[in-house]
């Protein structure tokens, strides 16, 4: 890529400016819900869930979030340090995709769309291994169960890829 060009030559109603946006949602996305976790994470909401939502967590434990966070203290305090632990990660993940979007694939940087690509793909796999347990149990997870942490980045990884190929290759 053409290394003289500058932020000037960007403009967003274009193939890789709808990438940057997809990209920059993503990072705001984590951003956000990483900045609420330790807020609702033990908030009546909060506990209605372990992992993944009420419904699906209550077939695979047997007992409903809440009940079984108020009769083990131990599980309750683990949860709260692991998921104020995940609200971090998902702070730092969101400061990279946004870092990543606005000053290097807005600047039609290809390293940088890379990167955006593979840390869009990478967590997939681990995705199948979150919900290996509960479909082995025979619980179906349905769209409305995913929290948004897991269907907003993928919904706009694939325009972001797709578009960012186009933007980076004009």
């Amino acid at each position: 890529m053409d290394q003289s060009r500058t932020a000037a030559a960007f403009h967003w109603a274009t193939p890789l400016g709808v990438s940057v946006i997809c990209f920059l949602v993503s990072g705001a996305i984590h951003l956000l819900i990483g900045i609420l976790t330790p807020i609702f994470v033990n908030s009546g909401f909060g506990r209605g869930v372990i992992f993944i939502s009420q419904r699906t967590d209550t077939q695979l434990f047997g007992t409903p979030p809440s009940e079984l966070l108020d009769r083990n203290k131990e599980l309750a305090t683990f949860r709260t340090l692991f998921m104020t632990n995940a609200g971090g990660a998902l702070v730092m993940i969101g400061i990279f995709i946004v870092s990543l979007a606005w000053f290097g694939l807005r600047h039609h940087q290809g390293w940088a769309f890379v990167t955006l690509v593979l840390a869009g793909l990478v967590v997939l796999p681990y995705w199948f291994l979150i919900f290996k347990p509960y479909v082995n149990a025979g619980i179906s997870i349905r769209f409305g169960d995913l929290p948004p942490i897991f269907w907003i980045p993928t919904l706009v990884l694939l325009p972001g890829v797709i578009f960012g190929w186009l933007g980076l290759r004009s």
